[in-house]
């Protein structure tokens, strides 16, 4: 029964999806966008006290990469894409890499030749999974109540991106932003911040 309900969620998920995908390639105006990324650094107390960004590098690139767990590239390209639509794209393709790897725990879980410790890492992995997913929307709103219009998290391993929808990002607000994602997701994490 827990089965069938799980595909019904699934497929429903999986037909918003191809909705939403078909609306936001069919809505017209689409613009050219630039990601800037901003590299993880040391920060000195006096730094964050000012907000000085001089010390703050900012790359602006054509193509920002994500990559599975499986090390396949779900990247896109972002050049003709409006900011919304960025931020749909990126959040379209995180769910369905998500969904994927809930669904192959789902399988070994409803395995009947599985070993019983197989069982339990699959479970396991796929409430860190549904963990991961809560925090990740719980920082996105944290980080809009910092007066940016729509905010991305991606947490994959030991990286966390976040990217803002912003003209400019200072140096004290990529403090901040840093700051944030360290309250929420722990220590021993590289933080890439980012705006749209």
């Amino acid at each position: 029964m827990v089965l069938k309900k799980q595909t019904v969620w699934l497929l429903t998920m999986l037909s918003l999806i191809v909705v939403l995908s078909a609306y936001y390639l069919m809505t017209p105006g689409q613009t050219t966008v630039d990601v800037a990324f901003v590299e993880d650094q040391e920060v000195s107390e006096g730094q964050q006290e000012t907000g000085d960004s001089e010390d703050v590098v900012v790359n602006v690139v054509e193509e920002f990469e994500t990559v599975d767990e499986a090390g396949e590239d779900i990247g896109t390209e972002v050049n003709s894409m409006s900011g919304s639509e960025f931020f749909a794209t990126m959040r379209m393709e995180l769910q369905e890499n998500r969904d994927r790897m809930a669904e192959e725990y789902t399988k070994v879980r409803a395995a009947s030749d599985v070993p019983a410790d197989k069982v339990v890492e699959a479970h396991e992995k796929s409430m860190e999974l549904l963990a991961l997913s809560q925090q990740e929307s719980m920082l996105e709103t944290l980080i809009k109540t910092k007066g940016f219009n729509d905010v991305l998290v991606m947490s994959e391993g030991q990286e966390v991106k976040v990217i803002v929808q912003a003209e400019e990002l200072t140096g004290a607000q990529t403090v901040e932003i840093m700051d944030m994602v360290t309250d929420q997701l722990g220590n021993g994490k590289s933080v890439v911040v980012s705006h749209e």
